[in-house]
């Protein structure tokens, strides 16, 4: 197994040493010395192959002789490194983030820079200079992985604003087809009270889950990929488990003064439906977005993103008791959301 790895670990090398060559900002020499190091281990043949080809054996030469790093080279590493580090910087808005970037790249300017010239073309590095190029790689790699992590939360947020838009148009259909009523709760206790719940015990479905079973709209639409607990797939594998299914978004049903009939005029400007939770899931507060926002569908179909402020306990923001995290109460998100 431990072959295998190293010998597809350096076709992959070879590869990327050949693009390389033509790509002005992917580095050669590093990839071909991983090469040669996982052919050694794994292939003799190909090790072989590569020492004795004229074109690639020539860096592995010019490494070997520790020759300077040509001009070239440097501008294109100084090119790669300033346009990686402004990509990290545009992706995070933080004081301190561009302050390390910043040194980071100032720092490794000035190696660079100060790094033993050549006039010859084929880029030379030494064992030195090998070791400082795959440390700035892996710097870098640490700096742009907090930025991918927030695209990544952005992905998901989107995701789950659209399924609420999605919501919003089932929303329509069921009213026009239900005499303008929205859907209701049925069962002692559940009336007039927000609910993420859409079936409850012995397959019945109540609120959005009319929805759902009315327009055969796939269950994981109603769960929010940023709600941790409640996600597009817990959401599925539960619908399709036949038991209770709690979904990633409250639902106002006729909760904080929503009337029945959706086009009243006293509901307009209401919120009906959002990604958050005003209650707990399994003894534990649902945190949807890292509670630093929520997205909100209003009685006319429209959604919108709501922030929280810093204040403990405003809007959508929870607070600590005693060490415990609790959540706001649902007429009280209701209210925050409402437009005014």
């Amino acid at each position: 197994m431990r072959k295998r790895i190293c010998f597809a670990t350096g076709w992959l090398c070879v590869v990327l040493g050949v693009a390389g060559i033509f790509l002005p900002l992917l580095p050669t020499t590093p990839f071909l010395l991983a090469a040669a190091f996982c052919f050694g281990e794994s292939s003799p043949r190909f090790h072989r192959w590569l020492t004795g080809n004229r074109y690639l054996n020539s860096y592995l030469e010019n490494y070997r002789s520790g020759c300077g790093v040509p001009r070239k080279i440097k501008a294109r590493s100084l090119m790669f490194l300033w346009g990686t580090l402004a990509v990290s910087a545009l992706l995070v808005h933080e004081w301190w983030y561009w302050g390390l970037l910043a040194a980071v790249g100032v720092g490794v300017s000035i190696h660079l820079v100060m790094l033993k010239g050549s006039l010859r073309e084929p880029p030379c590095f030494t064992l030195v200079e090998l070791l400082v190029s795959l440390g700035v790689i892996a710097v870098l790699a640490g700096l742009v992985l907090p930025s991918l992590s927030r695209a990544r939360d952005g992905a998901r947020a989107i995701v789950c604003a659209s399924n609420l838009r999605l919501a919003g148009t089932a929303l329509e259909y069921y009213a026009d087809d239900n005499a303008g009523m929205i859907p209701n709760v049925t069962g002692p206790g559940y009336s007039a009270y927000s609910i993420p719940i859409v079936r409850m015990f012995g397959g019945i479905t109540f609120a959005l889950g009319r929805v759902i079973e009315q327009y055969r709209i796939p269950p994981e639409v109603f769960g929010c990929p940023l709600n941790p607990d409640r996600g597009p797939d817990y959401v599925d594998s539960q619908w399709r488990g036949g038991g209770v299914v709690q979904t990633g978004y409250i639902y106002r049903e006729t909760d904080a003064g929503f009337l029945p009939l959706k086009a009243h005029p006293r509901n307009a400007g209401r919120a009906l439906v959002m990604d958050f939770a005003c209650m707990s899931g399994s003894g534990n507060p649902l945190t949807p977005h890292n509670l630093e926002s929520v997205n909100v569908l209003y009685n006319d179909s429209r959604v919108e993103k709501l922030r929280n402020t810093a204040a403990v306990g405003d809007r959508y923001t929870t607070s600590t008791v005693a060490g415990a995290m609790t959540v706001p109460a649902c007429a009280f998100i209701w209210e925050h959301a409402d437009a005014e």
